[in-house]
């Protein structure tokens, strides 16, 4: 606020005249703290460094600041009484330098003078507090004497003062405290939160959370049209944009639709001579599903093969999403896959089969399975991956046994994600003893079980009194595996069960007796 700003804010009656009063001791302390410091007559300010004093230039923006401060003063010793927009002003002003003693002064002047917001007040108290976690801890025991719960705003300077202390952790935590209360973070928060962990070595979360962000009320992290604009204006003057730029832009294209611009984005890419990567072509393939265009996505699934990048069952994740929407959805996806050039690209058959199971239409699942002849491909691993991961949705051991030994007979070579399929699937059997065979499989071709196939081994064991549980325990073990908070409860409340029934037994024993 400038200092006609302010002469005309008290021109409209923001300020009034009153008799002069010594209620307000302000003045005196504000000269001293703020004016002698900060508000030389010329453009430089004198430091104290040990015994001495050495001069520092004094900012533009710091000497408007200072004029207002000046002003403000000079006010009050002329008898005029702040009101609350002036107070509301100067604990801004005061607070943004973290002059916290000052701010409280402030702050306790407004509150006796019965004017201005409590809350806003103190919210600028604990701003000042930010440098200082001593000083913060007392703004905290004042917004608890003055009765005043945290708003959004208190969590903005919160989460402000975390992100200076480069706590990213404590951050975080506070966020999902915003949630808990049902408090919906400002811009402000957000953006503080992602920056810090953008800063913190930490991209993939901040990526997360700003894709998060725009499903919060009243937080807009990008708008695809300025995102588009700004794209073509980059184009038109040639000013080259970074790679994790390209990626920002390339996954803004992807949830919001938009293939010419993820395209534009890959050909820069490819001008530049920059490596394509595998986030690259999915970003392209999930902003042609969002659109609507399904064969666009399916043919796009050639540029793995053009640019010679792995293909990852993640990359088609947004295609599945879109696929999997309802039962009509997914009729359209294989009526436009039938229709593509033969050979269809096994990986299009794969996110088709994937999305039919995602819905529990295993029939149907199966179907696209026995249609690969028809459209000229064979299947892969990760074909017979999916369709085992249906079969466990659905509990069905035969159907799973089934399509191993048609992976088998077309030599395609198990995964430890097949073997570990195999085993859940045995688990919810009555009988289950090829589960601990499977198990001996993965050891013998030098694999190493996952985590959760060990846990699912001990809780059935658990449940059928068998002493296995603890072989696979001890095995858990050496494979470094800890055991897991879920299994750790689940075990006890079995001890605790059994315990009981011992204890029961021994009740009817002794009364029978």
């Amino acid at each position: 606020m400038s200092l006609t700003t302010l002469r005309r804010v008290a021109q409209c009656g923001l300020t009034r005249n009153i008799v002069p009063s010594t209620s307000s001791g302000l003045a005196c302390p504000i000269r001293h703290a703020l004016i002698r410091f900060f508000c030389p007559a010329t453009s430089y300010a004198y430091q104290r460094r040990g015994n001495s004093e050495q001069k520092i230039t004094v900012s533009p923006e710091r000497q408007e600041y200072c004029r207002i401060v000046r002003l403000w003063t000079t006010a009050i010793e002329n008898g005029v009484r702040p009101n609350a927009v002036s107070y509301d002003t100067m604990l801004k002003v005061i607070a943004s330098y973290g002059l916290f003693d000052l701010t409280v002064k402030i702050f306790e002047d407004m509150l006796k003078m019965k004017v201005g917001d409590k809350q806003q007040g103190l919210n600028y108290v604990l701003e000042s507090a930010a440098a200082d976690p001593s000083l913060e801890a007392k703004a905290f025991k004042m917004f608890e004497e003055h009765g005043c719960s945290w708003n959004e705003i208190t969590y903005q300077h919160i989460l402000e003062a975390l992100a200076r202390r480069e706590n990213v952790e404590m951050a975080v935590q506070v966020l999902s405290e915003m949630f808990e209360k049902g408090i919906t973070p400002n811009v402000q928060s957000i953006q503080t939160v992602i920056c810090l962990a953008a800063q913190m070595g930490m991209p993939q979360f901040a990526m997360e959370m700003a894709i998060k962000a725009e499903r919060f009320p009243g937080v807009n992290t990008d708008q695809a049209n300025v995102v588009q604009k700004a794209w073509d204006y980059i184009r038109r003057t040639r000013c080259p944009p970074t790679e994790p730029l390209c990626v920002e832009i390339l996954n803004t294209a992807a949830r919001h639709g938009l293939p010419e611009l993820a395209r534009s984005v890959l050909e820069y890419l490819q001008e530049s001579s920059q490596e394509i990567q595998e986030h690259h072509l999915a970003a392209v393939i999930g902003s042609y599903a969002v659109a609507g265009q399904i064969r666009d996505a399916y043919l796009a699934l050639d540029l793995f093969k053009d640019h010679r990048v792995k293909f990852l069952p993640e990359s088609v994740s947004g295609l599945v999403e879109v696929i999997d929407r309802s039962s009509e959805t997914l009729d359209n996806a294989w009526d436009v896959l039938t229709q593509l050039p033969r050979p269809v690209n096994i990986e299009a058959v794969n996110t088709t089969i994937e999305a039919a199971t995602n819905l529990s239409d295993m029939q149907r699942a199966i179907g696209i399975y026995k249609e690969l002849p028809d459209l000229e491909v064979s299947p892969d691993a990760q074909t017979f991956d999916i369709l085992l991961g249906g079969c466990l949705s659905i509990s069905h051991a035969e159907l799973g046994e089934r399509l191993y030994q048609d992976m088998l007979s077309n030599q395609i070579r198990p995964t430890l994600q097949t073997y570990s399929r195999l085993i859940l699937l045995a688990l919810t059997q009555e009988t289950y003893e090829s589960a601990f065979s499977r198990l001996e499989e993965i050891k013998g071709r030098n694999m190493i079980p996952p985590q959760r196939v060990y846990e699912a081994l001990v809780q059935r064991c658990v449940e059928e009194g068998d002493p296995r549980a603890e072989l696979a325990l001890e095995d858990m073990e050496i494979c470094g595996y800890r055991v897991s908070t879920g299994l750790r409860d689940y075990l006890l409340k079995s001890q605790k069960k059994q315990d009981t029934a011992n204890e029961a037994m021994a009740w009817v024993k002794s009364v029978s007796s």
